[in-house]
Formats: C-alpha cells, sequence, structure tokens
C-alpha cells in the first residue's frame, strides 16, 4: 500500500536523497577536520623532538647543516608549486585568448587589403634580414655593442628558493688556491732538512727522476727474488702498481683496475698534482692464493712468526725509508661475493700503503685512518658489503649505546662495528668540507693533535663534531 500519492513520490526521494547527501558531507567534514588534526599533532611532535636534538650547548659553532626537511618545508614547496601551476595555466589561457583576438583582426586587416599583401611581404623580407645580421653581431663576442645574452641557468638561479634548514646551515668551502712554487729541487730540500731540525718531523723528501728510476730498477730485482721463490707467480705492472700473483691474468688486471682508480680518487681528494709522486718508485702487491703461502712469504721476506697473522688476509708493510708493500691471500674467489670481498680488502690496505707515503711519517689517529681505508672500499668496491654491514651495524650499537665505544681515543684493534662509525664519520666530513679535511690531515700530518686541527678546520670540538654526527644519523647526544 502506497502512502504518498504518485505526484509526491518523486518530490519525496530527492528530498531523502538530498538529506542523505547532506549527512555524507557532515561526516566527510569531521573526517577530515580529525585526519587534520592529528596530521596537526604529528608535526608539532615532530617539531618537539627536532628541537629536542637540536640542543647544544653554550658557546657551539658547528652546524653540519645536513638535516632532512620537514614536513611543513615539504607542503610549504608544494602549495608553492601549486601556486605556480595555477598561475601558469591562467598565463597561458591569456595568452590564448589574445592570439585568437589577434588571430582574428589579423584575417579581418588581410580581408580588407588584400592589395598590399606584396609591400607587407617584402617588409617582412627585410625585417628577416635585419635579425639575421643582428645574431651574426651577437655571435661575434669581440663586439662590444652586442646585447648581453641570458642564459637559462641565470633565469633558474635569479629565482629565490625556499631555504630549508639544511640550506640555511650549509657552509661553503673556502678552498684557496695554493700559490705556485717556484723553489728549485736544492732549496726545496734545504727547507725539508731545516723543517725537520727545528720540529722532529720528517717529511717524505721530493721523488725525482733519477730517484725513481733507481727505486724501479731495485724493485724489479726484489720481485724476481720473490718469484725465485714462489715458481707460480708471475708479475703485471701499471702505471703506479706492480701486481705479483698467482692468480690468472684477467683477475689480476682486473685488481689493477680497481687501484688504479682507488690512486686516482685519493690524488683528487687530497689534491695531488697530475705529475706528482706519491710512491718512491711503485707501490708493490703480492697476491697468494694459499694462505701458506701468503705465511710463508711473511716468514722469508719479513722474518714475522706464522702464527701472528693466522687470521689476517692481508697486510700492509710501511717502512720508515718510504717503501710500501701490501701482501694478501685471497682463497677461493670462484665466487664473485668472495672476489668482491678479496678486492675490497686489497683497497683498504693499499689505502694505508697511500696515507703512510702521504706528506710526513707522522702517524694519524687510528679513527682517522682506518674510516679513510673503509670509505674508499665503499666508493671504489661498492659490490662489497662489508662496509656497507659495517655501519648498520655501528647504527644500531650507537642508538642502544649512545656512544662510539671510545673509538677516537683507542690506539688498539678496533672492534667491527667500529669501522662502521669511522668510515661515516669520514664521509661526514669529506662531504661537509672536502678542503678542510685535506688541510685537517695536512696539519695532523705536520703534527699537530688532532683536537686542535679539527678546531682549526672544523670549528668545533671532538663532541661537537659526535653531536653533529649522531644528530644526522637520529642518534640525540651522541658522545665517546
Amino acid at each position: 500500500m502506497n502512502i504518498l500519492p504518485k505526484n509526491y513520490r518523486a518530490t519525496f526521494f530527492a528530498l531523502v536523497m538530498i538529506l542523505v547527501s547532506a549527512f555524507c558531507v557532515l561526516v566527510g567534514n569531521d573526517t577530515a577536520a580529525q585526519s587534520s588534526s592529528a596530521q596537526r599533532a604529528r608535526k608539532n611532535a615532530a617539531k618537539q623532538l627536532i628541537e629536542e636534538m637540536s640542543e647544544t650547548e653554550e658557546g657551539t659553532e658547528f652546524e653540519m647543516g645536513f638535516e632532512l626537511e620537514d614536513e611543513e618545508d615539504r607542503e610549504n614547496k608544494n602549495e608553492k608549486t601549486s601556486m605556480k601551476k595555477s598561475s601558469s595555466k591562467n598565463a597561458s589561457k591569456k595568452d590564448s585568448a589574445s592570439k585568437g583576438s589577434a588571430s582574428k583582426n589579423s584575417t579581418s586587416k588581410n580581408s580588407v587589403k588584400k592589395g598590399s599583401s606584396k609591400s607587407s611581404t617584402e617588409k617582412s623580407s627585410g625585417k628577416k634580414g635585419s635579425s639575421s645580421k643582428d645574431t651574426d653581431d651577437f655571435e661575434d663576442f669581440d663586439n662590444s655593442e652586442k646585447p648581453e645574452k641570458k642564459n637559462v641557468s641565470d633565469k633558474s638561479s635569479s629565482k629565490k628558493k625556499p631555504k630549508t634548514s639544511a640550506s640555511r646551515n650549509r657552509k661553503k668551502p673556502n678552498k684557496e688556491e695554493e700559490p705556485e712554487d717556484t723553489r728549485t729541487p736544492e732549496e726545496r730540500e734545504r727547507d725539508r732538512m731545516a723543517y725537520y731540525r727545528e720540529t722532529g718531523i720528517w717529511r717524505w723528501p721530493e721523488v725525482t727522476d733519477t730517484m725513481y728510476e733507481q727505486e724501479i730498477t731495485r724493485q724489479e730485482k726484489y720481485l724476481e727474488d720473490i718469484k725465485a721463490k714462489f715458481p707460480r707467480t708471475i708479475y703485471y705492472e701499471s702505471e703506479h702498481f706492480y701486481y705479483l700473483t698467482d692468480a690468472p691474468k684477467p683477475i689480476a688486471l682486473e685488481c689493477m683496475k680497481y687501484l688504479e682508480a682507488m690512486y686516482a680518487r685519493l690524488c683528487e681528494v687530497f689534491e695531488f698534482k697530475k705529475d706528482a709522486r706519491v710512491w718512491t718508485g711503485k707501490c708493490i702487491v703480492c697476491a697468494f692464493a694459499y694462505q701458506q703461502d701468503f705465511l710463508r712469504f711473511e716468514q722469508e721476506f719479513f722474518s714475522e712468526s706464522a702464527h701472528q697473522f693466522t687470521g689476517a688476509t692481508g697486510l700492509a708493510h710501511l717502512s720508515s725509508d718510504g717503501n710500501v708493500l701490501i701482501s694478501l691471500f685471497y682463497g677461493d674467489i670462484s665466487k664473485m661475493e668472495n672476489r668482491w670481498k678479496f678486492i675490497g680488502t686489497l683497497v683498504h690496505e693499499t689505502t694505508h700503503g697511500f696515507l703512510h707515503r702521504y706528506r710526513a711519517r707522522q702517524r694519524i689517529p687510528l679513527w682517522v685512518n682506518e674510516g679513510i681505508a673503509d670509505f674508499m672500499v665503499s666508493v671504489i668496491v661498492p659490490a662489497d658489503r662489508q662496509p656497507a654491514l659495517k655501519q648498520q651495524s655501528a647504527l644500531k650499537q650507537m642508538r642502544q649505546f649512545g656512544s662510539v665505544g671510545g673509538l677516537m681515543t683507542t690506539d688498539g684493534p678496533l672492534e667491527a662495528w667500529q669501522y662502521g662509525v669511522a668510515s661515516g664519520l669520514v664521509g661526514f666530513m669529506l662531504k661537509y668540507d672536502s678542503h678542510a679535511f685535506k688541510t685537517y690531515l695536512d696539519d695532523m700530518k705536520d703534527g699537530k693533535e688532532w683536537t686542535e686541527a679539527l678546531k682549526e678546520h672544523y670549528k668545533c670540538t671532538p663532541e661537537e663534531l659526535l653531536f653533529q654526527f649522531g644528530r644526522a644519523n637520529r642518534i640525540p647526544r651522541l658522545t665517546y
């Protein structure tokens, strides 16, 4: 039985649909308000956490500036980009409207003045000729009256970008070009000896052509002596390395490729000139397939007892006269994982040799030395997962205990996770200012305490460095 008459049924159903839609709108507004309030609460909590992590002691001047942008910065960026898009759409609509009106006017004018089409074409051809002439003058860079060409990059640089906390805090490296050294080799050697008598720091002498040729002759004879004791070996030569091994030739050449890449990268970091010589001759690398050959080599050529290095896979022999020899055993490298691990060890140990030959004989802190060596492995041999795994372990340890386990003060062996902390710190400092890291290492090689050198070149104490490093990795108040 229908209560309503037929002519009122449609009206009744329309009213019901309106009420239902209004109810849905009210419910939607309520949920949107709840979500916006929850979002505001999350923003306030994030701001409070950032403020808590950014609290520093009074007098702190060190700011790394690697904080990630928070949600508010990203929302401001999105709002600005959406406003720009809407304004560009409106502008395009106006341009299309103006073009349409202009085309209508031009068609009407052309329909009225058909007889003047010939003269107009002549004028337009004359204009084209003048424009091509102007472009020819513009390309003539000696013409002083030419208009200035605006580059696309200049336009993009003129637009103001929203400043984030990272862009505000980031400092530009103040790299200054060193004056050209006009001294003769005799004068440089005289100054080097005078510096040694004054400070006791033995800087490595400049490797002359005569010294280099003599050292190459001596090294080749030394390699022949090794081959006599290990007949299965053969040595290969590259620009900066001798590589003696019993491995197949393709593997040996592959290893030498990574060694040369490591050498080039370190020369770039420490701002060496292209013709500079780091080694006295070349760096000798000896790699053996079996551990017993590796241990026998150590015993016969370095008088080292076999039990002393039973757990080692690679060693860097750094002599006081500046010679460097790297010895390793690679084992079963049929699996790619083992092969990358061996190449990573090769780069790690050879980096120690490079740092020994850098500037002076003075030792640098263990965490810096091991940090640079592991950092170079992560850069040159990214397929070796060992540095990444050490850094992951380091993050877990630091977040659990809030410290680096005395890394910066120890002279003894490091734990595996501390290698990850050391490489992370080195990468952190290089990213902030690579030139400052180079001068920081220069001062340590010249005998300055590492804490003083850190204060001079990075304007921070070790505590402040660790605080900022921990802040970048979401570890508040990281300490020794």
